[in-house]
């Protein structure tokens, strides 16, 4: 990890775009970290963007504490098709109720 003043950032942006590719560059202003520049060249973006947000980050963590019960990917789908075949039948299952609003001619 380098660490760069912001004034020298600006005179070598382009190379250090280059050395952020194999290491993490620390921006700092008056000796106080600022920005963090870090290369993702070749990495999946979608990847990346997930690892920093807060929000995802809290959900990962949710579900690494979760101690209930847990379904397999094949019992969820199995529950899901059954689940399917019985609206399909006209059952809306326990709790479900569909309405439709009709219009009247007046």
């Amino acid at each position: 990890m380098r660490f760069v003043g912001v004034r020298e950032a600006q005179a070598q942006l382009s190379g250090l775009v280059d050395e952020s590719q194999k290491e993490r560059i620390v921006l700092t202003r008056h000796g106080q970290p600022i920005a963090l520049l870090t290369g993702v060249e070749g990495k999946d973006l979608e990847e990346l963007l997930l690892a920093q947000d807060p929000e995802f980050r809290k959900l990962i963590g949710e579900r690494r504490r979760y101690q209930g019960p847990l379904l397999s990917h094949e019992s969820l789908k199995e529950q899901a098709q059954r689940e399917l075949a019985r609206e399909r039948r006209g059952g809306r299952g326990q709790g479900t109720t569909r309405r439709v609003a009709r219009v009247g001619k007046k």
